[in-house]
């Protein structure tokens, strides 16, 4: 799975990237969001706030790089979308 991370535009935190389609409604029923529709899903991830949208993107408010790029694997991974031991 490709996965790429940027800083995002308003420097709040990352935007990650995924090849990966996410069926947000579904996605809504396996993770505890605060928002939830076909086209953005608004969670809190263990105190880090997320947007998902259906076409893989993410933007997930960290101070790191890299903790962005692993709470989004995370994500994909119990979603079932992912292995997590993939890197």
């Amino acid at each position: 799975m490709a996965i790429s991370v940027r800083l995002c535009s308003g420097k709040t935190g990352f935007e990650v990237s995924t090849n990966t389609k996410i069926d947000l409604i579904k996605a809504s029923v396996i993770l505890r969001t605060k928002v939830a529709t076909k086209h953005l899903l608004l969670l809190d991830y263990k105190g880090v706030d997320v947007s998902m949208y259906p076409g893989g993107r993410m933007i997930i408010k960290t101070s790191s790089m890299e903790e962005s790029l692993e709470i989004a694997r995370r994500l994909l991974a119990e979603l079932g979308l992912s292995d997590p031991a993939e890197k």
